[in-house]
């Protein structure tokens, strides 16, 4: 005899399943949210931090605490697809595709007065990245965004 046991029993199990990923999910994402960055130059290293969330960056470099904005937008593609058959062919159809890929940021900090400002522009994928700094007096600085 077959009852409604097992369909009940899978749906609540697929229930919790999807709470249990959402929370993942969520998690994820604040985790996401912060992180660590790096300055480098001629062998120094230049410790700072940034918080996609509320859009802030800062780092420390030569004494000096800059502090600004960070920007990094989703790297989300779309495409769409139209092919047709040949030579009076039935074969054709539709496409469409989505995907994430390397997204491209910028970062704006400047020294507590104004009268220095550091300007950064990387590239990231899955949360961490590299680029290049432009500061003070000609100073370039490779960016190293996560991982750390």
């Amino acid at each position: 005899m077959v009852t409604a046991a097992g369909p009940v029993r899978y749906a609540r199990a697929f229930a919790l399943s999807a709470r249990l990923w959402s929370l993942v999910a969520a998690a994820g994402l604040l985790a996401g949210c912060a992180g660590q960055l790096q300055l480098l130059e001629n062998g120094r290293t230049y410790p700072g931090s940034f918080n996609s969330a509320s859009g802030t960056a800062e780092a420390t470099i030569d004494g000096i605490h800059y502090t600004g904005t960070f920007r990094n937008p989703p790297p989300i593609g779309l495409g769409i697809g139209v092919g047709g058959g040949s030579w009076g062919g039935s074969f054709g159809g539709v496409g469409l595709s989505t995907g994430t890929g390397g997204g491209g940021g910028y970062a704006l900090l400047r020294s507590p007065d104004g009268s220095r400002v550091i300007e950064c522009y990387f590239s990231t994928s899955f949360g961490s990245g590299q680029g290049q700094c432009m500061g003070p007096d000609g100073r370039r600085f490779i960016l190293v965004v996560g991982g750390g």
